[in-house]
């Protein structure tokens, strides 16, 4: 009996000083991180370039707009038969198309998510809130990208939030962005959706040229 209670007592006090190290090792990792956000709240007409009206694309292909970034980066924006499909990077240049099969639309702010790498900050995913579908039935959606770091990578969804149901919506997709942006190979892994799921969440899809 006494070598039980014993090494119970052992046990609780391992236990103790491994959650004490947790919690005096956790502010380090965070502030070692160094991760932030920069804001864009974009004037479509007025503070993007028109570099293409769609004269000679197939029918119902729209407008493809190059915005300014934060740091000299771009986002790049392409409209087709009232559907939308973003790109981020160093470099202007659109991406495969990626969207919803519904109608959507973007909110005009986008949060650039950044971290310290070799001494300066960088951008290395953007949120975005997209509105999906007609009414009544639309959905907004956090949608969480990759951002190209040159001419040769791609910009893509990583992941996506259906705000409908999903409390600090905006706090799960900077955890998200943050855990699976770095790293994450566009093209060779599907985006993921986190928080509610429902049979009527939107799911985005890519479309490779052949």
């Amino acid at each position: 009996m006494t070598q039980t209670v014993s090494r119970a007592a052992t046990l609780r006090a391992i236990a103790i000083c491994a959650l004490a190290a947790l919690a005096l090792a956790a502010p380090r990792a965070a502030s070692a991180a160094e991760v932030d956000s920069v804001y864009r709240t974009y004037d479509w007409q007025n503070d993007c370039q028109l570099v293409d009206d769609g004269g000679d694309d197939p029918p119902g292909m729209g407008a493809r707009l190059i915005c300014p970034g934060p740091g000299g980066l771009y986002l790049m924006l392409a409209d087709s038969d009232a559907r939308i499909s973003l790109d981020y990077g160093a470099a202007p240049v659109f991406g495969p198309w990626e969207s919803f099969a519904s109608f959507s639309n973007v909110h005009d702010t986008v949060e650039w998510r950044r971290q310290r790498i070799n001494g300066r900050m960088q951008v290395f995913a953007t949120i975005h809130r997209w509105i999906v579908g007609p009414d009544p039935s639309r959905r907004e959606i956090l949608v969480i990208s990759t951002v190209a770091q040159d001419a040769n990578t791609e910009s893509c969804i990583v992941a996506y939030i259906d705000t409908t149901g999903t409390p600090n919506a905006n706090r799960l997709a900077r955890r998200v962005a943050g855990r699976h942006a770095p790293g994450f190979v566009c093209g060779n892994a599907r985006p993921r959706a986190f928080g509610y799921v429902g049979l009527d969440t939107p799911v985005p899809h890519r479309v490779t040229p052949h």
